[in-house]
């Protein structure tokens, strides 16, 4: 009596822990669900982003250099131009011992630390936001990631936040010879 007690006392058990790892798990997969960033979609979306972004030219042609600060570094380009009908805006972001608008401009794969890209989705992808898809590259085109290992890529809260206080209506940043440096349009 007391081993079938036993047995159905550890079989109990095991279904009761077996059930609360699933419900965890499942927890957890709803949340990565959840999370507006970073997940399989994205990321796949930004690795074919990261090719069709060489194949445009839109990381290889330098752009006019200019004085930068945090988030981006001290030293950064902008391009802007249209994949699949999409416009998009690439940031390539310098930093490093010794990094200035000199050095970059001798040498700018020393210095790149970052290709932080902003393009336009299709209207109802994130409304909320004007509908931009934003995305944080190293410089081989691996995606960065959160300290707690979230790719960076979707609608990512840092980047929209950030941009939110841009002027006009369209979370970008107006970039001018006198602030900054012109855009380079690349076609």
């Amino acid at each position: 009596m007391k081993l079938k007690l036993l047995t159905a006392a550890v079989a109990t058990t095991a279904l009761l822990v077996t059930g609360l790892f699933a419900a965890d798990k499942k927890m957890g997969m709803e949340k990565m669900a959840e999370m507006p960033f970073g997940g399989h979609n994205d990321v796949a979306y930004s690795k074919t982003l990261w090719d069709k972004i060489e194949a445009a030219g839109l990381n290889s042609t330098p752009a006019n250099l200019y004085v930068g600060g945090p988030p981006h570094g001290p030293v950064r380009e902008v391009l802007e131009g249209m994949i699949d009908g999409k416009r998009v805006i690439v940031k390539r972001n310098y930093g490093g011992k010794g990094v200035s608008l000199e050095t970059v401009a001798n040498d700018r794969a020393a210095y790149l630390k970052a290709v932080t890209v902003m393009i336009k989705m299709d209207k109802g992808y994130d409304s909320k936001n004007n509908d931009w898809f934003w995305v944080k590259y190293k410089a081989d085109g691996s995606l960065h990631s959160t300290p707690k290992g979230a790719k960076i890529a979707g609608k990512f809260p840092g980047c929209i936040s950030c941009h939110s206080s841009a002027s006009g209506s369209d979370l970008v940043f107006a970039h001018n010879k006198e602030a900054n440096a012109e855009v380079v349009y690349v076609k």
